[in-house]
């Protein structure tokens, strides 16, 4: 069974996981409304595979409320 993680980043913290969905429509839902509140500078979904090592995989993040593309040369959120 696959469950959808969303985790929050903020300025001086990255959070751990806020809440689960089972479905992935739901958690990205919920992952870029998140994204627009204060201090939220991000909000991600991971995917799950439940009672499964190593099956955890990226599934989109969010800024602003808007899908932002899949890449590793994100811009410094945190302005280190």
């Amino acid at each position: 069974m696959n469950v959808y993680a969303v985790h929050t980043a903020k300025p001086d913290s990255v959070s751990a996981v806020e809440v689960v969905f089972l479905s992935e429509g739901e958690a990205r839902e919920f992952a870029a409304d998140r994204s627009t509140d204060e201090r939220v500078l991000s909000a991600s979904v991971t995917s799950y595979v439940v009672g499964l090592f190593g099956s955890r995989q990226p599934v989109c993040w969010f800024r602003g409320g808007a899908e932002q593309p899949v890449r590793f040369d994100r811009p410094d959120m945190f302005g280190s």
